[in-house]
């Protein structure tokens, strides 16, 4: 269970689902889905985001080193 809760792909596919939750719910007018995809986003928001996205803070934080360098 622990591999699962630290795999990359494993959270992808829950945001993915979260994502389609939502999109189907706007359709649907259904809340039950909009609430279920908000559970899944606090989740993922929780337990994944250094997994899913740590590359992305690195090139963030790297274009601010390089903006704050241009302006001062």
């Amino acid at each position: 269970m622990n591999f699962i809760l630290k795999s990359k792909l494993f959270w992808s596919f829950m945001v993915v689902l979260a994502f389609l939750l939502m999109v189907i719910g706007f359709f649907t007018k259904d809340l039950s889905m909009w609430f279920m995809a908000f559970i899944i986003s606090i989740l993922v928001k929780f337990y994944a985001e250094d997994i899913l996205f740590s590359a992305y803070k690195s090139r963030f934080g790297k274009m601010r080193e390089r903006l704050s360098e241009k302006e001062g």
